[in-house]
């Protein structure tokens, strides 16, 4: 099974079989810098995002609502899904599906952990973090080393929920599975509010956070996993 696959069920898509594809997105959420309001022309993309990675990189953690949309235009598929996502940098991660419920994907400092009893109740699968090669946290891939992994442009502002939001547009400057992405960060808390996704599998992925949460008390255990009892552990 891949990190592929896995950003498929996250989005709710319900494969045939599992299998093991390039690294994708395991969805994160990232918070960013809290900067007074400027006009959009007194702004450049890098100095949003150079605010903004600082700021991340101060917090102790973050929760967020998330609400998740893929496009997989070579199915003509379109699937949706939701729940709540935690982050205790640098490498505690859950994802925890309301919608499909009881789905969760863990990394728990040593391994990533990717359970869809939705899909298959009778399997776990699990992947070395080294494997992941971090891409469940979406700071680490689009935000830090700002304009050294991503060229950044500011396309203007776009309202988000009711919030108002700059709206970057980021192209890979390395060697990337992304073709490119789009992030809308709030103008007023510069918290991250929606990233769209291209991949090059010409699918197209919006992730929305809501409700964020800074600094919480996020309750020991919280980033652990245990298989149920019978459940096959397929190791990658």
């Amino acid at each position: 099974m891949s990190v592929d696959f896995v950003l498929n069920r996250l989005s709710g898509v319900r494969p045939s079989a599992p299998r093991f594809g390039q690294a994708g997105v395991l969805v994160a959420a990232v918070i960013l810098m809290v900067l007074p309001p400027h006009p959009v022309t007194a702004q450049s993309a890098l100095q949003v995002l150079e605010a903004a990675s600082e700021r991340y990189t101060a917090l102790d953690g973050f929760c967020a609502d998330f609400h998740q949309e893929v496009e997989v235009t070579l199915l003509r598929q379109t699937t949706t899904s939701e729940g709540e996502l935690c982050q205790l940098p640098p490498d505690r991660f859950e994802m925890r599906f309301t919608e499909p419920s009881g789905d969760r994907v863990v990394a728990d400092g040593t391994d990533l952990w990717v359970y869809f009893p939705s899909t298959d109740e009778g399997q776990v699968f699990r992947q070395r973090l080294g494997a992941a090669d971090g891409r469940f946290d979406l700071h680490g891939e689009f935000l830090s080393d700002p304009g050294q992994r991503y060229r950044a442009e500011l396309e203007g502002r776009e309202t988000v929920n009711g919030v108002e939001a700059h709206v970057l547009m980021l192209e890979p400057l390395l060697e990337s599975e992304y073709r490119r992405a789009r992030v809308w960060i709030d103008v007023q808390d510069h918290l991250i509010r929606r990233l769209e996704i291209h991949d090059d599998a010409d699918s197209i992925r919006i992730l929305e956070l809501s409700n964020l949460r800074l600094n919480p008390d996020i309750p020991e255990g919280r980033f652990e996993f245990v298989p149920p009892s019978g459940v096959q552990v397929i190791t990658r």
